[in-house]
C-alpha cells in the first residue's frame, strides 16, 4: 500500500508567500513604467489645457475670437437661425481659405459694418460688374427677410463646420 503525503497548512502558506514575492518583483517594474507613462500623459494634457486657456484669455483680452487649432467657437445668441441652430447652440467654424469662393447654402459668421458678429446662410452669390463677389445672406428662421447689406468676402470671419450637440 502506498503512503499518501499531504501538504501542511504551513507549507501552503509558504508557497503562497513565495508567489506573492515573485509577483511583487515582476509587477513592480510594470507598475513603475505604467505610473511613469500615466504621469507623462497627465502632464501633457494639463500643459495643453493650460496653453489653451492662456490663448483663449489672450485672444479675449485683445477683443478677438478665441480659436483652437484653427477652429473658432461661437454661441448662437438669437433665434435668427432657428430651426438649424437654437439659441445657446455652440457652433464650430473655420476661417475659409478663400472667402470669395463660398457658395449658396454655406453658413458663415461675419462682422456687419456696424461691428456685430452674425451667423447666417448665404442665399445668393452676386458678381458685380467690376468682378467683385458679394453675398446676400439670411437667417434660416422663416420670419426673417434677407439681410439688407450685401456681404463682402473680407467681412467673413468663418465658415460653419459643425455644431456641438448639447442635448
Amino acid at each position: 500500500m502506498q503512503k499518501t503525503a499531504f501538504t501542511t497548512d504551513e507549507q501552503i502558506e509558504m508557497m503562497r508567500e513565495e508567489l506573492r514575492q515573485a509577483k511583487k518583483g515582476k509587477g513592480k517594474k510594470k507598475s513603475l513604467l505604467l505610473k511613469a507613462t500615466g504621469l507623462f500623459v497627465f502632464a501633457i494634457i494639463v500643459l495643453t489645457l493650460l496653453f489653451t486657456l492662456y490663448s483663449v484669455l489672450l485672444a479675449k483680452s485683445k477683443g478677438e475670437t478665441p480659436s483652437l487649432l484653427g477652429y473658432q467657437f461661437y454661441v448662437v445668441q438669437s433665434g435668427s437661425m432657428s430651426p438649424a441652430f437654437e439659441v445657446g447652440t455652440v457652433i464650430i467654424s473655420r476661417t475659409p481659405k478663400d472667402s470669395s469662393k463660398l457658395k449658396v447654402d454655406d453658413i458663415v459668421t461675419f462682422k456687419t459694418k456696424d461691428g456685430a458678429t452674425v451667423t447666417h446662410r448665404i442665399i445668393e452669390v452676386i458678381k458685380a460688374e467690376d468682378g467683385q463677389i458679394k453675398y446676400r445672406t439670411k437667417g434660416d428662421n422663416p420670419i426673417n427677410s434677407p439681410d439688407r447689406e450685401l456681404l463682402e468676402p473680407q467681412q467673413i470671419l468663418a465658415k460653419f463646420v459643425a455644431k456641438v450637440p448639447l442635448k
